[in-house]
């Protein structure tokens, strides 16, 4: 049981680097290709990286695609809004008590963003994905 947990998680960690990149290939197409600003480019990048992690964790992490769709959609979302809103409480207050310079401000949002994915994200995707 532990394994096949370990397993789930390890796909979905590699699901994450995926959405992550297709993520940053978006705003960059975005912003050089297209010429759009950083914060016009950053909407296009997020949907399109929210979508290869939904899909990635249904189809390859959780394998779960015997559920209903429209279900596990609604509930990603949701629970994705919990992540945004954890995410920037989480960040705020460790740059609050830490005052790093720019480059520890990087480490502690790769820090902050995996103790989220830890603590809440992917136990919230069992239920999300569940078979």
């Amino acid at each position: 049981m532990l394994t096949a947990k370990l397993a789930t998680l390890g796909r979905s960690t590699i699901v994450g680097g995926a959405a992550t990149l297709t993520d940053l290939l978006v705003l960059f197409v975005c912003m050089h290709a297209f010429g759009w600003s950083p914060r016009v480019a950053n909407v296009p990048a997020l949907i399109a990286g929210g979508v290869v992690n939904f899909h990635g964790n249904r189809t390859f992490a959780f394998r779960a695609t015997e559920g209903r769709i429209e279900r596990q959609a609604t509930l990603f979302l949701l629970s994705e809004l919990v992540t945004l809103a954890l995410n920037g409480v989480l960040y705020d207050l460790a740059i609050r008590s830490l005052h790093p310079q720019p480059a520890g401000a990087m480490v502690i949002r790769l820090i902050t963003q995996n103790v989220v994915f830890l603590a809440w994200s992917f136990p919230v995707w069992r239920l999300v994905f569940r078979r």
